[in-house]
């Protein structure tokens, strides 16, 4: 098979996994948002942030390191896997203890420590799965990855619905959510002791210790791109309360909700990006470009759609009591282009190990995002969030881009935004027009007129077209 197939082929099981986990997330997410109210909605969104920190160090950057180097050599997944289960293990002990002695010293009220206490063991749990996922992926078999994806969220999806339908409320949902966890980590295991690698506990102090000096700037590069992602919650929820950290994240989860697809892709490309950053340095740039061009593509009418039709969508989908998460919307709606973007060029540092610059300019916006809210969310609340988020994280865009045309390649921006621009504006003037219509009737329209400006400026050209009908013809292999 051949490698832009192979591309096609990952890249199809992971969006079909993520798309139907992300979409039953998401309703998920909502149902629980309407049937408990702002304020236990609020807790239970930064009982996720709080524990989300924790999750990032139990996992110290290890899954990348892991997933890059087998991916170059599949001799080495036992090692590497078993060694760094070991290490996840003990890890995942230790922070999980760390979370209960700081929410302790932060004072919070005991029943919003209960629902951290759950949510943060379900999320440790459940992350320790992507260390098995990290195998399927380097042995370019996703659709493994997709299937315990679809699977598990499926069945988590099923019983959170049946707990808060039958009244139990968060509690009963956080011990779930335990169970299923522990469920999705037994299921990857078996697949990879049975598929890929036999796993064991393993002590190799040598691994250890030079890993740790490749992982680490993984680990706090993701760390920093967590705070933020995710501290803006857990300072909203110490300064403003619960209700406004429910408002707030009404609005943020809708963005979040796409950030997994370019992830996604890129982590399709990314094998083939490190074969090319040491043998073939223009195959590089070429893959970099188009990566870039088509994140843009979808990001930027995405960003410009949800930000017009940020009142309608949350009415539609929270009810009139998230009134106040529609100015939120309107302004976290660029955090998806934002986000597709850099995306895009932190897996092409990657690609050329340059994990120690991500981790400087990660480092560097995280300070920045800090010192933003300390300054806007007492004087704008959950706007001055919004407005903090975005500041930040084009200020990592710009700083990736710097690093990027300095090191690889300066992809030239007036070839590629200039005509979805157009696209973009003339949607949105339709969309402006169409107010008074339903709002599934605007997307579809939006959608179909977008593409059709697209087309008509040749924003996709031939060859875009040839790579689409190479990628979906049958191999003659």
């Amino acid at each position: 098979m051949s490698s832009i197939k192979t591309i096609a082929k990952n890249a199809s099981a992971l969006y079909i996994g993520v798309f139907v986990a992300s979409f039953l997330a998401f309703i998920l997410s909502i149902y629980i948002a309407r049937l408990v109210g702002d304020v236990d909605f609020g807790k239970y969104s930064f009982a996720i942030a709080f524990s989300g920190f924790f999750m990032i160090f139990s996992d110290l950057g290890y899954h990348t390191f892991l997933f890059r180097d087998v991916s170059k050599n599949r001799d080495q997944a036992f090692k590497y896997l078993s060694n760094i289960i070991t290490i996840r293990i003990i890890l995942t002990a230790i922070f999980f203890g760390l979370l209960v002695l700081l929410i302790n010293i932060m004072g919070y009220p005991e029943n919003t420590k209960n629902i951290v206490y759950l949510f943060g063991a379900s999320t440790l749990i459940s992350s320790f799965a992507s260390v098995f996922k990290m195998i399927f992926r380097a042995f370019e078999k996703m659709e493994y990855d997709a299937f315990s994806t679809i699977f598990t969220t499926t069945i988590k999806f099923i019983v959170g619905i049946s707990i808060l339908y039958l009244g139990f409320g968060l509690i009963a949902l956080g011990i779930s959510f335990i169970f299923l966890g522990v469920l999705e980590v037994l299921i990857n295991y078996v697949i990879c002791h049975n598929k890929f690698v036999k796993p064991v506990i393993r002590f190799d102090k040598y691994f250890w210790k030079n890993s740790i000096k490749i992982a680490l700037p993984i680990c706090l590069s993701s760390a920093f791109g967590l705070i933020y992602i995710r501290i803006d919650t857990v300072m909203l929820s110490l300064m403003k309360g619960d209700a406004v950290v429910g408002w707030y994240n009404a609005a943020y989860n809708l963005t979040l909700g796409l950030t997994p697809f370019p992830d996604l892709f890129m982590n399709a490309l990314l094998p083939i990006m490190m074969i090319c950053s040491s043998s073939n340095k223009n195959s590089l740039s070429i893959i970099y470009e188009k990566a870039f061009k088509y994140l843009f593509i979808i990001g930027l009418p995405l960003a410009v759609g949800t930000m017009l039709l940020a009142d309608k969508l949350i009415f539609f989908l929270y009810g009139k009591e998230y009134f106040n998460s529609i100015i939120t919307l309107q302004i976290l709606a660029w955090d998806i282009l934002l986000l597709f973007l850099y995306r895009c060029i932190y897996y092409l540092l990657l690609s050329i190990n340059k994990q120690n610059q991500i981790m400087i300019i990660s480092g560097i916006t995280a300070l920045i995002n800090i010192g933003l809210n300390l300054f806007l969310i007492p004087l704008l609340g959950y706007v001055g969030a919004g407005i903090s988020t975005i500041i930040t994280e084009l200020i990592l865009l710009c700083l990736f881009f710097y690093v990027s045309s300095k090191n690889v390649y300066r992809i030239p921006l007036h070839k590629v935004v200039i005509k979805p621009i157009i696209a973009s504006i003339v949607m949105g003037i339709i969309i402006y027009f169409l107010a008074d219509f339903n709002l599934i009737i605007i997307i579809i329209f939006s959608i179909f007129v977008y593409f059709f400006i697209l087309y008509l400026t040749k924003a996709i050209t031939q060859e875009d077209f040839r790579m689409f009908r190479s990628i979906f013809s049958r191999s003659d292999n």
